[in-house]
């Protein structure tokens, strides 16, 4: 399905990003109050944006890297 029709790939793609996230959320932490909701669509509301020029797997992929880049902490002077 991924390469006979795309768009209809990551429809379904991105209809179980929020469940397989919010699952795996609760189960480390407990359920995520509304302010946590907000930012979780929020973000799945970024990575959708995207899908039409860049697959999800790099998108996480950048978010990561940025991530770790931002709150890297300096090792020594």
């Amino acid at each position: 399905m991924r390469l006979a029709d795309p768009s209809t790939y990551l429809r379904v793609l991105f209809s179980i990003i929020p469940k397989d996230i919010a699952v795996s959320i609760e189960n480390r932490t407990g359920p995520m109050d509304s302010a946590e909701m907000r930012m979780m669509r929020r973000l799945v509301g970024l990575i959708q944006a995207t899908s039409n020029a860049v697959d999800p797997e790099i998108v996480f992929g950048w978010i990561e890297e940025d991530l770790r880049a931002r709150v890297a902490k300096q090792i020594g002077t």
